[in-house]
């Protein structure tokens, strides 16, 4: 049960009292969503949740397009006992949904349970849909789940050049969103993520701490959707703070066999087989390279297998570092590793989601911890 009163009541009693002290009389026009909100400093989620009560009692009613009028019904209401049952609990039966491009042991089957666990605390129902990393399949999902009466969402945004308009048009209009492990840059939402460029660096320190200065980044093309610009940056900045040049063509950011599309597509070996071609190419025309940052598990995977092709060993001749890898249950993870919250990232979001629905006012941008695993794919070059 929610004990305390939410923001959304303030502006409930304000309209109220300015209909008692005669401020605000029948047919007179409310203020809109985005004037409350900027007067309460509140989300304009909130501010439409205390006019959508307002009109749930016919205190006021609102006309599309036009906006919300006092209506011409008595108003003998006292503040605190008109929503005493709506501040404390939410309705039951809510309903929230959960969009995922895929999921996987490296990364996103945590990050899944745990929403459904944390969900299932809140006695909430959820419903889960997968868009196999495409922008059609990510549009078609959230129109589905809001025509199935979703109240909220939480969105795992797919690798895309342009923002879902689907996305974008809920945000604008205030429905209940919390986008996860991603920065949607200039988009006013609730996101929870990892600080993808301080975990970069911190693994291109732990490179440099092991001797090795020729390091190659490889990953797929950075998008504005994803979270490989900010794993480059990163890894760029880990020169700079130690004052060292790092080789752009040691850069590898064309690599698309990793992506979701790319992996369900029946041209799927052909790209892959492209892609260690790519790889390999890299490696011989740069032999002096002794390190990999690879932007994703999937990516460490691939290296690997071109390093094998060319009878190179791991981590005797090269090391390979990464983002998330599954656990071994008998030795070490197979990589060194950043390992990402996803458990707490996505109690986190269910939280963030039910508070919106709540009508509390809820951050912007939530960061998560991580740590650095060692595995088995790093040595020292200094002894």
């Amino acid at each position: 049960m929610f004990m305390t009163k939410p923001l959304y009541q303030q502006i409930y009693n304000y309209i109220i009292e300015n209909i008692k002290s005669g401020q605000l009389k029948a047919g007179d026009k409310v203020p809109s969503e985005k004037e409350l909100s900027e007067k309460f400093s509140v989300s304009r989620i909130t501010s439409k949740k205390a006019l959508d009560l307002l009109a749930q009692h016919q205190i006021i009613h609102r006309i599309r397009g036009k906006g919300s009028y006092i209506s011409d019904k008595p108003h003998n209401v006292d503040p605190e006992k008109e929503i005493v049952q709506d501040t404390d609990v939410l309705d039951d039966n809510i309903l929230i949904g959960a969009i995922f491009p895929d999921f996987d042991s490296a990364f996103g089957s945590k990050l899944l349970k745990s929403i459904e666990q944390k969900a299932s605390e809140y006695k909430v129902s959820l419903v889960i849909k997968r868009t196999h990393g495409l922008i059609a399949g990510e549009e078609k999902a959230i129109l589905s789940l809001v025509e199935l009466g979703v109240k909220g969402l939480i969105i795992f945004p797919v690798d895309s050049e342009q923002y879902n308009r689907e996305m974008l048009k809920l945000i604008l209009e205030g429905f209940p969103v919390v986008v996860v492990d991603r920065d949607l840059k200039g988009i006013y939402t609730s996101t929870v993520m990892t600080d993808n460029k301080q975990a970069a660096l911190q693994l291109t320190e732990y490179l440099f701490e092991l001797g090795h200065e020729h390091i190659s980044f490889i990953s797929p093309p950075p998008k504005r959707t994803s979270t490989v610009d900010e794993r480059l940056q990163g890894f760029q900045k880990a020169f700079l703070k130690h004052g060292l040049r790092y080789n752009t063509d040691y850069l590898l950011t064309e690599i698309t066999s990793s992506l979701p599309p790319v992996i369900q597509s029946e041209n799927y070996l052909a790209v892959l087989e492209n892609d260690i071609e790519t790889i390999k190419k890299l490696i011989m025309d740069h032999p002096q390279i002794t390190a990999f940052v690879a932007s994703e598990y999937g990516i460490a995977v691939t290296l690997k297998k071109a390093l094998l092709m060319l009878e190179k060993q791991i981590p005797h001749d090269y090391s390979i570092v990464c983002f998330d890898c599954p656990d071994d249950p008998f030795d070490s993870p197979m990589f060194t590793h950043i390992r990402q919250m996803e458990t707490e990232m996505g109690m986190t979001a269910v939280n963030l989601l039910m508070s919106q629905l709540k009508g509390d006012h809820v951050p912007m941008h939530t960061v998560m911890n991580y740590t650095l695993v060692k595995g088995r794919s790093t040595r020292s070059i200094n002894v």
